[in-house]
């Protein structure tokens, strides 16, 4: 046919030319289909799907009846850490203040007291350890608090229920890491590990110098009295081994002051018999040592008076470089007391779903193949 010649007749027109729809895509119209036989679908197994769900709920609803699940005491200090170190540089102690909370340069520091490793420093298991091993007076009674912990945190009945040999251990004193029995390090690094779930380190605002030690455990007391120790602890700690040089400076120092002393006081006693001795005697040998053990003996008495200055400078140093912890907001009772829901029931209604759509899905596939066969 010509192109250029008319068409009469509308049967003659071809047909518009309808691309298949490539096999990794899916038409509209196929999706359609889809979700109308999942309705289908969905008709003939309701019945199942409700039951397993209601199933599941129930079940788990059993357990979060079954399961005791005690409050959990929410208590925390915020404190200031000021003062201590070496001033240097233009800002001096308020640049060494900035710092320790990470408001100076951006420049990572070495130091342990200083941005983040603080907050992970005041969590570390030395420290907490620590903590532990210091007594405590709770309801009036001095207790070792790794042992009140132990009590009435929960570990007893929980991480501990299936060993009878941890749940009646108890630390007879406080001992030094390097002093614990096979027993006593297993347990103390359970303990540890349920602790740092529990305890946090913060910064409220990061323009604030302020810090936040919180706890949450299951005994109000025991939440109290922690928060407490641990900052003395993480106080005391600091103290040291911020003042460390200079302690060992001062203890050097302080020897050399005590040793001054007993030759200059051996030395003024000699002088002295060489003064009764020579009352007596007008020969020259014997005035030559008098004269000369006078001489050593202002010498002496001038190093050891220089020494003490320097002791006396090296102890206010030690004052000075001392941190100072500030409690700007204390732990008050009562403490925030929450009550943590068990969720075995909304856990029980999805398990349930998943089961009855698996079941589904396999019954409906054999069905599929079973009709193409």
């Amino acid at each position: 046919m010509n192109p250029n010649t008319p068409v009469t007749n509308m049967s003659e027109v071809p047909a518009p030319l309808v691309r298949p729809v490539p096999p990794d895509q899916l038409s509209p119209k196929a999706v359609v289909l889809q979700v109308f036989k999942l309705k289908h679908v969905f008709k003939r197994y309701w019945k199942l799907i409700l039951v397993l769900m209601v199933l599941g709920g129930v079940i788990g609803k059993i357990i979060d009846i079954s399961e005791e699940r005690k409050p959990v005491y929410n208590g925390g200090i915020t404190f200031n850490l000021g003062g201590g170190g070496a001033t240097g540089g233009g800002l001096g102690e308020l640049g060494a203040l900035a710092g320790a909370f990470g408001l100076g340069s951006s420049a990572p520091d070495a130091n342990i007291f200083v941005g983040d490793n603080f907050m992970i420093y005041a969590k570390s298991r030395p420290v907490v350890e620590k903590t532990l091993m210091k007594t405590v007076k709770i309801n009036g009674k001095d207790t070792l608090l790794v042992n009140y912990y132990i009590v009435h945190s929960g570990i007893r009945d929980k991480e501990w229920e299936d060993s009878d040999t941890l749940r009646t251990l108890t630390f007879d004193r406080a001992k030094k890491p390097e002093e614990y029995n096979k027993q006593e390090i297993l347990a103390m690094s359970q303990v540890y590990a349920r602790i740092a779930t529990e305890m946090a380190v913060s910064q409220p605002e990061r323009k604030s110098s302020f810090m936040r030690l919180t706890a949450a455990m299951e005994d109000e007391a025991l939440t109290k009295v922690f928060v407490e120790t641990h900052l003395k602890t993480i106080e005391e700690d600091y103290r040291e081994k911020q003042t460390k040089k200079t302690r060992e400076m001062y203890t050097l120092l302080k020897e050399r002051t005590d040793s001054l002393y007993r030759v200059m006081t051996g030395t003024e006693r000699q002088l002295a018999r060489q003064i009764d001795q020579n009352q007596q005697v007008v020969a020259a040998q014997a005035q030559i040592q008098e004269t000369r053990l006078t001489r050593n003996s202002t010498f002496l008495s001038q190093q050891y008076f220089a020494a003490l200055q320097q002791q006396d400078n090296m102890r206010l140093s030690l004052i000075k470089e001392a941190p100072l912890f500030t409690e700007i907001e204390p732990v008050s009772l009562p403490l925030y007391k929450e009550i943590r829901t068990s969720i075995a029931m909304q856990a029980g209604i999805v398990l349930g779903l998943i089961i009855s759509l698996l079941i589904v899905f396999v019954r409906e596939t054999y069905r599929s193949v079973m009709q193409e066969g």
